[in-house]
């Protein structure tokens, strides 16, 4: 019974950190784009290079 709950438990956490880092590597990605002395071709241009990196990155796994 003990290895039932362990075996949840560490499924739940594996999950749980899984759907936070792929969200958090965009976040990190988008923090140049609040920059106030960037353009908006520039946030454009950043927002395009990290949506492709996102997808090659879920692409991947």
């Amino acid at each position: 019974m003990s290895i039932l709950k362990f075996l949840s438990v560490f499924f739940i956490v594996t999950i749980l950190y899984f759907g936070f880092s792929s969200n958090n590597d965009y976040a990190n990605c988008m923090k140049a784009t609040k920059h106030n002395y960037i353009s908006q071709e520039g946030v454009d241009h950043i927002s395009a290079q990290c949506e492709a990196f996102i997808k090659n990155k879920a692409m991947i796994k």
